[in-house]
């Protein structure tokens, strides 16, 4: 019998005790409002084209459920529910809109909703931009309208070179500049050259200058700390 009761002590201080972090966090970020699919390939479109593709998104749960905010990777993707509120088992459709000026290759991109309870779904998004020769005399820049966003706004404020890459950098040349859309910048040691590429660009609409008196975002201050960041990079573990 005390054994017994010893048992029925732990099961119910097992009960009453505080979930795991990881089963906490897992239940904010699953929402029973589900993209269908959960990875689209949304095909191939010459840059500066709109890539237009469609998802589903259908509540599995038992109770109404309401998107509350969708969200999308960067600000050059748009996301838009037909309807907001949703039955048991209902669906709607999203239109995806994407605007690759100034993208090249293959590019992944993802959308997120998040319901009344705060909790999020996501979904990824491929495509691949093909060249547009027509776009070379184009005066527009990522520094523009919605690009703006990604490209120009994140980096106010922002004195560390660190801080600065993670801010404008690194959605196109990755992680710890390890390469993505755009080349690897680690290896180069020469903070001058590193310097000036930053502030002029290579001529390509790919990389423009970043420079102020270029049109882009960033001060001299914030070019040079961005410099001696990326040439000390190989000083740095991976």
């Amino acid at each position: 019998m005390r054994m017994i009761a010893f048992s029925v002590l732990l099961l119910f201080i097992a009960s009453c005790a505080p979930q795991s972090a990881v089963t906490a966090d897992s239940q904010l970020f699953v929402s029973d409002l589900v993209f269908e699919p959960a990875e689209l390939d949304m095909g191939s479109v010459r840059e500066g084209e709109k890539a237009i593709g469609y998802l589903r998104i259908r509540n599995a749960g038992h109770s109404m459920e309401q998107i509350t905010e969708m969200r999308t990777s960067c600000g050059c993707s748009v996301a838009e529910p037909e309807d907001r509120v949703l039955m048991p088992g209902g669906f709607t459709r999203v239109r995806i809109t994407i605007d690759t000026f100034a993208k090249q290759d293959r590019v992944r991109k993802w959308v997120e909703l998040v319901d009344g309870k705060g909790r999020r779904s996501r979904a990824i998004l491929y495509l691949k931009v093909l060249p547009n020769p027509h776009l070379d005399a184009s005066a527009r820049s990522i520094f523009d309208g919605q690009c703006a966003a990604c490209h120009f706004d994140p980096a106010s404020g922002k004195r560390q070179g660190a801080a600065i890459y993670r801010a404008v950098c690194s959605m196109c040349h990755g992680e710890n500049a390890g390469g993505a859309y755009a080349p690897a910048l680690r290896g180069h040691r020469d903070k001058d050259t590193l310097g000036a590429l930053i502030a002029h660009g290579t001529g390509s609409r790919h990389m423009p200058g970043f420079a102020r008196s270029e049109g882009g975002p960033l001060e001299p201050a914030q070019i040079r700390a961005l410099a001696d960041w990326l040439a000390g990079l190989d000083d740095q573990p991976r």
